[in-house]
C-alpha cells in the first residue's frame, strides 16, 4: 500500500488547491461544500459557498432561516432539493442539540446525507478512517487497477477498493488526495499522466488504456418535452406562482407554465400572447423545448403573486424561468 500512500500524500501536500473549505476542519463547512460540489464544478461553487457561509455560518443559523431565503442563496447551483435537505438536516441537528455527528453511521441518519457525504465529513472533519467514492475516485481506481466494467459494477468495486486502501492515520487527506488527483491530473479528457505521482503503478498507463477507462456507462434514453411559459405583465409588475410539491423545483417561483397554449389560456383567460422566442434546456435525461410569450394585462389576475420587476432577483426561480424573462426583456423595455 505504501506504493500508493506515500507518493500520493506527498504530492497532495505539495500541490493541493487552496479552497475555502480546506482552511479548517469545521464539519459544517465541509458538509456545505460537499453538498454544493455535487454535480457542480469547484470554480462555480466557491462564490456560492462564501456567500452561503457569510449568511448561514452554522447549523443553528441555517435551521432558523426561512426556506425561501435559503433557496434564494442557493439559486444558480441547481438541484434545489439539496438546499431543502440541508436545511431539514440542520433543523434535526439543532433540535437534537448534541453537536455534529462524528461517525459515518450517525451522519447517514440525517436527511440528504449519503454514503459519500458521510465519508467525507467523518474523514476530513474528524479523521475517521472512512472511505469515499465520487466520480474522480472511480476514474482513478479504474485506471490504476485496469478495471474495465461500467457502472454500477464500477461503483461497487471502487468502494471496495477505497475501503481497503484508506489511510489509517490521514484518512481525510488521503480521500482528498484521491479526489484532487482525479480532478486535476487523472482527468476524464487529456489526463496529465506525465505529472501523475502514482504513474509507476498505473495499470491503464502501462497497457495504453488510459483514454478508454473508465468504461462508458449506458446512457438513459432522452425524453423530449415541450413547455409553454407566459410572462404576465401588468404595468411594472410581473405575475409568478409557486411551484407545487412533487414537481421539479418545488417551492420556488415560476411564470405560468403549461404543456400547450390551450392550457395556458385556461390559466390566463382572455390574454393575447406576444411570441418572445424559444430555447432548450435539460433536466436529468429530459430535453425540454420552451416556448416563451409575453402577456400584457390591464389588471392583475387572481391566482398569481404580483411583484415589482425590480424585485424579481430576490425570489428563488429556476434558471429556465430567468431565461424566459430574458427573452421577454429582449422584446422591449418592460413597462
Amino acid at each position: 500500500m505504501s506504493s500508493l500512500h506515500a507518493p500520493l500524500l506527498a504530492w497532495y501536500d505539495a500541490v493541493r488547491r487552496d479552497l475555502p473549505w480546506r482552511r479548517n476542519q469545521d464539519p459544517y463547512a465541509i458538509w456545505i461544500s460537499e453538498i454544493m460540489l455535487q454535480q457542480t464544478q469547484v470554480a462555480t461553487v466557491i462564490p456560492y459557498f462564501e456567500r452561503w457561509m457569510a449568511r448561514f455560518p452554522d447549523v443553528q443559523t441555517l435551521a432558523a432561516a426561512d426556506e425561501q431565503e435559503a433557496l434564494a442563496h442557493w439559486q444558480g447551483l441547481g438541484y434545489y432539493r439539496r438546499a431543502r435537505l440541508l436545511q431539514e438536516a440542520a433543523r434535526v441537528l439543532a433540535a437534537a442539540g448534541k453537536g455534529f455527528p462524528r461517525t459515518a453511521a450517525e451522519l447517514l441518519s440525517l436527511p440528504g446525507i449519503g454514503r459519500y457525504t458521510a465519508g467525507a465529513i467523518s474523514s476530513i472533519a474528524f479523521n475517521k478512517p472512512e472511505p469515499l467514492v465520487d466520480g474522480n475516485v472511480e476514474r482513478v481506481f479504474a485506471r490504476l487497477t485496469g478495471f474495465g466494467e461500467p457502472k454500477p459494477s464500477l461503483t461497487r468495486a471502487a468502494w471496495d477498493w477505497a475501503a481497503v486502501h484508506i489511510h489509517a492515520e490521514r484518512p481525510g487527506d488521503w480521500n482528498q488526495a484521491l479526489m484532487e488527483l482525479g480532478a486535476t491530473v487523472c482527468r476524464p479528457i487529456e489526463p496529465d499522466c506525465a505529472h501523475c505521482p502514482v504513474q509507476q503503478v498505473c495499470l491503464a498507463r502501462r497497457e495504453g488504456r488510459v483514454e478508454r477507462l473508465p468504461a462508458p456507462s449506458i446512457k438513459p434514453m432522452t425524453i423530449a418535452m415541450v413547455s409553454h411559459v407566459w410572462v404576465p405583465i401588468c404595468g411594472k409588475r410581473v405575475g409568478v406562482r409557486q411551484i407545487p410539491a412533487g414537481e421539479w423545483w418545488e417551492g420556488m417561483w415560476e411564470f405560468p407554465r403549461a404543456r400547450t397554449d390551450e392550457e395556458m389560456r385556461e390559466l390566463i383567460p382572455g390574454a393575447w400572447p406576444e411570441t418572445a422566442g424559444s430555447f432548450r434546456h435539460s433536466v436529468t435525461h429530459h430535453r425540454i423545448l420552451v416556448y416563451v410569450a409575453r402577456v400584457r394585462l390591464e389588471r392583475e389576475v387572481e391566482g398569481l403573486r404580483w411583484i415589482d420587476i425590480d424585485e424579481i432577483d430576490s425570489i428563488p426561480m429556476p434558471a429556465a424561468q430567468r431565461r424566459a424573462l430574458k427573452r421577454v426583456e429582449m422584446l422591449d423595455a418592460l413597462g
